[in-house]
């Protein structure tokens, strides 16, 4: 079975808490997982630090093998991904329940 885990972000992601979900996100990559799912249920805006954090992070995962998988987006975030693009790098799911079956894979 895979081992994931689930970082369930703030309601903005930008200049003011980008430093902590840097920190959260660290922890949870140079741990035993094979995927990350960021939850942005909660999420209601995103700025361009806060894009480039995720770009970031989706670099170093990229080099240990570890999958970053959004869900939940609102669509005012999931309006920003796609005006940037960046809706292209990442594995991007409607809900919580879709990300992680893409994740567990039946035995």
């Amino acid at each position: 079975m895979e081992k994931y885990q689930i970082l369930k972000l703030d309601e903005r992601l930008d200049s003011g808490n980008v430093g902590i979900f840097k920190k959260n996100t660290g922890a949870i990559i140079n741990s035993d997982v094979s995927a990350v799912i960021l939850d942005f249920s909660q999420t209601k805006f995103i700025d361009s630090i806060g894009l480039g954090s995720l770009v970031s992070i989706l670099k170093q995962t990229a080099h240990n093998n570890i999958s970053i998988i959004l869900c939940s987006l609102s669509p005012q975030v999931r309006q920003i991904f796609e005006l940037t693009r960046l809706y292209r790098l990442f594995n991007i799911f409607e809900s919580l329940e879709d990300a992680e079956k893409s994740i567990i894979k039946p035995e």
